[in-house]
């Protein structure tokens, strides 16, 4: 069975794709994307007029969710990295 061509990192096993591992540099990426993110929204936050309490509940949750996966690309990153 021909799937064409394979990707880097992965073996092909038929009939089955076995994945090998994600490159070093993807998860800098994300990370950095995700840390330029997260200072936009602190900006915003900072200097936006909010009518509500529930509208700063929402950016305040955005930015923890960003937290979050900060750290995972972080985890991510130290194990790449062992």
């Amino acid at each position: 069975m021909a799937f064409g061509r394979t990707p880097p990192g992965v073996r092909e096993l038929e009939p089955v794709r076995e994945f090998t591992g994600d490159s070093r540099r993807l998860t800098m990426t994300l990370l950095q994307m995700l840390e330029r993110e997260r200072a936009a929204s602190v900006e915003q936050l900072a200097t936006l007029e909010l009518k509500t309490f529930d509208e700063y509940r929402a950016r305040r949750g955005k930015i923890d969710g960003l937290d979050i996966a900060i750290n995972f690309c972080k985890e991510a990153q130290s194990k790449l990295e062992a």
